[in-house]
């Protein structure tokens, strides 16, 4: 009997590799709920890389980056954030952003304790997972050696329909649950078979966004952009020139601007937004462990 994701082996990256490890760690929201865990697991990895998912979204979302990156050496762990994938809570539903970042920082504490002290952690974070990322640098930057942010959101353009922002957060007052416009998944990825398993992945929520979820993302993006700048950890920004959910040029400003001596800027031109599922992604895979590996403790030096 074939199992829903079958039909996509082959055209789809993540289709059928699944993280070996999961509920792993005991780990609970702020709000009290159970969080799923993940690993690709090595008793002395080369580092810990830390993976947070986009909205909507889930950890075996991007498995495949998982096992490129343990095959390599290193120790991959990852979570569902609070009302994603296999963790409790309304799927579909974000009340915080700080809560999600503050849940990821108690997921680092505790998932760090089971491996060798002094042991490098880097972070990988795509979309909303690239935003909690950068929360995270800002957080606690003298345990992680840098960060990777694919495609990340880390601000709302001053110029995107500010009517619109301020009625949905009165609507937010009196009818938080009204659900807004359904996301268009080929806004996302030129993979038209990823778009199709996005929508029949159990996991995965494909819903319309509540008024509630829109305010706590603007919200969230409205604290970031106020002190993402602030970022002092090495740090590269992947992010494609034909990504229609995050802005490109603020992502540009974001590297030419932040405090980090050690800040690269990817730039694709073709690429949508989804990087882990775009033709780019092997390429950028590869600049990826480079990347990393450049950066553990004993390659300090060679660094440029």
């Amino acid at each position: 009997m074939s199992e829903w994701w079958t039909p996509y082996i082959g055209k789809v990256q993540n289709a059928g590799v699944f993280f070996p490890e999961e509920n792993w760690l005991a780990l609970t929201s702020v709000n009290g709920l159970k969080l799923m865990t993940y690993r690709f697991h090595r008793d002395i990895p080369k580092a810990l890389i830390f993976m947070f998912h986009g909205m909507f979204g889930e950890s075996n979302e991007a498995s495949h980056v998982a096992k490129i990156l343990y095959n390599d050496g290193y120790t991959v762990l990852c979570m569902d954030q609070e009302g994603h994938g296999k963790s409790e809570g309304k799927k579909g539903l974000i009340k915080s952003y700080n809560n999600m970042a503050h849940d990821s920082k108690k997921f680092i504490h505790k998932a760090r304790k089971f491996y060798p002290d002094n042991t490098p952690v880097f972070l990988i974070g795509l979309s909303m997972g690239g935003t909690i990322t950068a929360m995270l640098a800002l957080l606690k930057p003298e345990i992680i050696n840098g960060i990777l942010l694919f495609a990340p959101a880390l601000g709302v353009q001053p110029d995107f329909e500010p009517f619109l922002r301020k009625i949905v957060r009165c609507l937010n007052c009196c009818c938080g649950c009204l659900k807004l416009k359904k996301f268009d998944g080929s806004l996302s990825t030129r993979n038209a078979d990823y778009v199709k398993f996005f929508e029949v992945n159990p996991y995965t929520y494909t819903g319309k966004m509540s008024v509630r979820t829109a305010v706590s993302t603007l919200d969230g993006l409205d604290a970031v952009q106020a002190q993402v700048n602030d970022i002092t950890v090495p740090v590269v920004l992947i992010q494609g020139g034909s990504d229609k959910i995050v802005s490109a040029e603020m992502n540009q400003n974001f590297i030419n601007n932040c405090k980090s001596r050690d800040a690269e800027y990817w730039f694709y031109e073709n690429m949508y937004h989804d990087v882990f599922h775009e033709p780019e992604f092997d390429e950028i895979m590869d600049k990826c462990m480079n990347w990393i590996d450049r950066r553990l403790p004993q390659n300090d030096a060679a660094v440029i």
